[in-house]
């Protein structure tokens, strides 16, 4: 019987995935890229998504009101949720990636939008990193690399003083099927899990659901704070 990978070689072949196409990863944005491959994949699907699920997060954080607040951005890739919360008034916003590469973009976005004062960027594991008191936590396709989500959510829940946002990409079953079949080519895992599941676990940490949205390949639900 084949022992499930432990939460550090999550966190290794996760970091080994992402390494392998960060300026790609960042062209999703605009459907480009260097590689041929992510090319294809940032032009049929991560564009699409990103740009969907970017209004989504949007919505809720003005619905929320983020001015003069405090955001926390967990795997917050190249920077495109931590400078969109600048951009919408929050005082200070800290985000968390793994991958050095992608924290140096995010610094490098930041620069360029003359924000640099109100965003910093970190490099470590949302499974262990120190993670800052925030009045908004957003998590936008974190927990889709981790087997187990209860030590993640709890961690991110107690840092979260009002509101937690979470993205988790699933999309149709053809999709996930891609996507299977790429985590196995690129040597890494990805669990799909119900919207209830992850509600269930932030209900046992003070977050009750406040909404849900369905996009065509993700689920993008809102927390807040009950106690």
């Amino acid at each position: 019987m084949t022992r499930p990978p432990s939460a550090d070689e999550h966190v290794r072949m996760a970091h080994r995935y992402f390494s392998s196409f960060v300026p790609d990863y960042h062209r999703a944005f605009t459907g480009g890229g260097r590689d041929p491959l992510h090319r294809v994949i940032n032009t049929l699907f991560r564009r699409r998504t990103f740009e969907r699920r970017m209004a989504i997060v949007r919505g809720f954080l003005e619905a929320h009101g983020v001015e003069g607040k405090r955001v926390l951005d967990l795997g917050c890739g190249s920077g495109e949720v931590s400078l969109m919360a600048c951009r919408l008034g929050a005082a200070r916003v800290t985000g968390v990636d793994l991958v050095p590469e992608m924290v140096e973009t995010a610094r490098w976005q930041a620069a360029e939008a003359g924000l640099a004062e109100r965003a910093e960027f970190l490099v470590g594991d949302v499974h262990t990193v120190s993670l800052p008191e925030a009045d908004v936590t957003v998590m936008v396709s974190v927990l889709e690399y981790y087997a187990e989500i209860e030590a993640v959510l709890a961690r991110t829940c107690a840092a979260t003083r009002e509101l937690l946002i979470l993205v988790d990409t699933r999309g149709p079953w053809w999709r996930r099927r891609l996507r299977h079949l790429l985590a196995r080519v690129k040597g890494f895992r990805i669990y799909y899990r119900t919207p209830e599941a992850f509600s269930s676990v932030a209900a046992r940490h003070g977050l009750g659901e406040r909404a849900r949205v369905r996009g065509h390949a993700f689920w993008a639900l809102a927390y807040r704070r009950t106690s």
